[in-house]
């Protein structure tokens, strides 16, 4: 995945308790998201023990209105380190 990609919640993401917000099994009415990543980088605190998906943030400024502001939802305090991680995103269709 590189920056100017077309991106949209994975079913893992949408899974997490914390998006479960945006799964469309559970809400039906809500359109699909789709984003586009507008920063990639690396993980500042990277250890020999740190995955391969955790060592990549992806920064996604959405479409809608409404999409989450961070992989842990929508709140005001998860907007200053909002990043997603890889298995968060999946492309468009």
């Amino acid at each position: 995945m590189k920056v100017g990609d077309l991106v949209t919640l994975s079913s893992y993401a949408k899974n997490s308790n914390d998006l479960s917000a945006w799964n469309e099994r559970l809400y039906p009415t809500k359109p699909q998201l789709v984003g586009l990543v507008v920063r990639k980088e690396e993980a500042p605190n990277i250890r020999s023990w740190t995955s391969k998906n955790e060592s990549t943030y992806y920064y996604v400024n959405w479409i809608n209105k409404n999409g989450p502001a961070s992989r842990w939802g929508s709140a005001a305090y998860y907007r200053k380190n909002a990043y997603f991680l890889r298995n968060d995103l999946k492309f468009v269709k």
